[in-house]
């Protein structure tokens, strides 16, 4: 099966990251063998995804404790302010309950002495 450029420029993704069928690989690896064009775009796109993955690695190797150290900063500080929030709900809690009971209490023991 003879298939164009374009086709193999769009399939160059898929053949690169070999996730393309059976059929796919066999067209592309055929036409790549008679069209220099298509296989320099082929190989450009090649090193461009080898070198990324290599750039990726290498930042994951230089300082694999960094990721580690932001997550744990992160959870601390979300960690202080739930208890923030949390302390603020118990006084507001409090505060509703003793302001209730003194209305109540006022209520009862109030003013209203026949």
């Amino acid at each position: 099966m003879e298939i164009t450029c374009d086709i193999v420029t769009d399939l160059v993704d898929v053949y690169t990251n070999n996730v393309a069928s059976e059929d796919t690989v066999n067209a592309v690896k055929e036409h790549l063998k008679t069209c220099p064009e298509c296989r320099r775009h082929y190989e450009e796109y090649k090193r461009n995804i080898e070198s990324e993955r290599k750039n990726k690695v290498f930042v994951t190797e230089k300082s694999p404790g960094l990721n580690e150290e932001i997550i744990l900063e992160s959870m601390n500080k979300l960690s202080k302010r739930l208890k923030t929030r949390r302390t603020i709900r118990n006084i507001t809690s409090v505060f509703a309950v003793v302001v209730s009971l003194v209305v109540l209490l006022k209520g009862f023991f109030g003013e209203d002495r026949d």
